[in-house]
Order: C-alpha cells, then structure tokens, then sequence
C-alpha cells in the first residue's frame, strides 16, 4: 500500500478515514480481587475501539506481598485474543488447553480464545514486589471466531533503537518487522522507551486506526501534551507517527484496520452479534464442559458471570 500524500489526499486511506486527531480518552480506576489497581482506558463512552483493539487495563504499578497477591480465578473468553505485557513483576498463566507459564518484563503471553477458552492468572508462588503492566484484548474477524483457541510465550521479539529510544514490536507489524506472535487482521503493538529527551518517527499505514498510552513520563505529538497513565487516539489518516519523548518515558503504541463489523462485549465476552454472547454465557453455566473445559492446575472456584438480562441490547 503506498503512503505517500498527492494534492493533500492520502492515498491508501479510504475516503471515510477520519482526518489525523490527537484526543485524550477519560479512563476509569478500579480495584480489583485483593487490592490490585487498575486503570481501565478501554472500552469508553467516547471510544469503544482502536483497530481491533477493543480493551486496555493498565495494571498497576503497586506492591504485592507473599500472601496477598494477584489471584483472579478460572473465567472463560471467547472471540478475542489476550495480550499480556509486563514493565514489572511476573505473572502465571493457568489455562484450559494444560498451560502453566509464567511471564516477566518484556515477554509476551499471547491467548487466542476462538470458539471458547479458560484460564486463571495468579502471583507466582511465594512472588512479592513490584507488579506493573498492560492487559489488552484484541477482537477477531468474523472468519477467525471460532478458530481453535490456542497459547503462546514469546521471550524473542524485534527490537531496535531508534533515536535515544527502544522500540519492542510486541504484536504485528511496523517498519518493516514482524513480530512472531499470530495475529489474525493487520495491527501493532510496540513498546517505546525513552533513555534520554528524543524524537522519534514511525511508518505506519494511512488505513490504521491507532492510540498511544503513555504508561510513565511524558510525549508530544503535534504539539500536543500527553501525560502520564492516559491513553489518546490519533484517528486514522497517518503515514507516520512523529513523538517527542522526554527522558524516562514509556508508551505503548497501538492501532490497526478496523474490523468492519459489530463488536459486542459482556464481561469477558466479545462477539460480532448477542446471541453468540447469550450462548457462551448459557455454556458458562454448565462448566466445565467441552467448549469451556476445567483449568485443572488452579485451585479455586471459577468466577460467575453476571446475569445478562433479556430486555438488554448490547452495543
């Protein structure tokens, strides 16, 4: 696809791209299980999707004790992929199809749940410190639904410098490198930290749809402020992205082509139309069972969905 802009049109934009913007999302602060904080930047009134990126938890940064840590119990997903990525701590990964992993700082945890998958995820035994990161989900086509779900640890991914900065390409693709994690519509993923005040520019294609979540520090980008523990939407209609990083800066940018149909979530459900969410909850009910079978390894209850009333339309 060419980038290159002709009588002040992008080509490669489709002519319902919106126009590049830069436009702070609100975000909401939870709690969660034992007293792990988070903060929620999607999905939001003002802005239900990235791409096919439709859920961001930014986790932390707190401390965990030994005998207090994160312990969130066995829970299924369907119609989406979890994207799971430290700055500190470990985490371990409990799921239906036998996996035990732990993950750490610059490893990828990738779960493709397809027609049905369930896990749990935990401090790893006697685990005490620090624990800070970003939990994201990522929709899929309609054509990739029900694909077998599956799992995947990526300890080896592309990373460079650019400028006073390093860039991990945790999913998808940008300037010219491919991250080895399988992803099913095109999208990015990269993580950029600052070593030093710097500039930075990145190719990115003028279809995609993208975010930038500052996770410390500080950037610019048009001009625009962006500060600590927010996410903002860029739009659509960019070659590149130009930012300018102060020293000790950490973002997470993210984007990718829309999918170009309905995305519904409930609870951790996410599915093109409400009778495949209905269904997955009525299958929920009966676990364990063959779409949603037992995390053995987790000792503990699984987690109940909330009821989905009949009168409600999701959106």
């Amino acid at each position: 696809m060419s980038n290159v802009t002709t009588g002040g049109e992008l080509i490669g934009c489709p002519q319902n791209c919106e126009r590049p913007t830069v436009r702070a999302l609100p975000s909401q602060s939870k709690i969660l299980g034992s007293g792990l904080p988070i903060v929620r930047h999607l999905p939001v009134r003002e802005q239900r999707r990235i791409g096919p990126w439709c859920f961001l938890d930014h986790i932390g940064p707190t401390n965990l004790e030994a005998d207090n840590g994160v312990d969130v119990g066995t829970h299924p997903h369907i119609g989406l992929q979890t994207v799971t990525w430290l700055f500190e701590g470990a985490l371990l990964h409990k799921d239906s199809l036998g996996y035990e992993q732990v993950i750490r700082p610059g490893q990828l945890n990738l779960m493709t749940a397809g027609r049905g998958i369930c896990h749990s995820e935990e401090s790893p035994p006697g685990f005490s410190g620090p624990i800070h990161g970003l939990q994201f989900w990522i929709a899929l086509p309609e054509s990739d639904e029900d694909t077998d779900p599956a799992f995947s640890h990526h300890t080896d991914l592309p990373q460079w410098r650019l400028g006073d900065a390093t860039v991990t390409l945790v999913v998808g693709e940008l300037d010219g490198r491919r991250s080895p994690a399988r992803v099913f519509s095109p999208l990015v993923g990269a993580h950029i930290r600052a070593d030093g005040d710097t500039t930075l520019s990145l190719p990115v294609p003028a279809v995609f749809e993208l975010g930038v979540c500052v996770n410390q520090g500080h950037a610019r980008l048009e001009g625009t402020a962006m500060d600590s523990g927010s996410l903002y939407y860029l739009g659509q209609g960019r070659y590149q992205v130009t930012l300018e990083l102060d020293d000790g800066a950490d973002i997470m940018l993210l984007g990718g082509e829309p999918l170009g149909q309905p995305v519904l979530l409930w609870w951790n459900f996410v599915g093109r139309d409400q009778a495949r969410i209905e269904a997955a909850i009525s299958d929920w009910q009966s676990y364990p069972n063959d779409r949603f079978g037992a995390v053995e390894a987790y000792d503990g209850p699984p987690l109940q969905a909330p009821p989905l009333d009949p009168g409600i339309k999701l959106k």
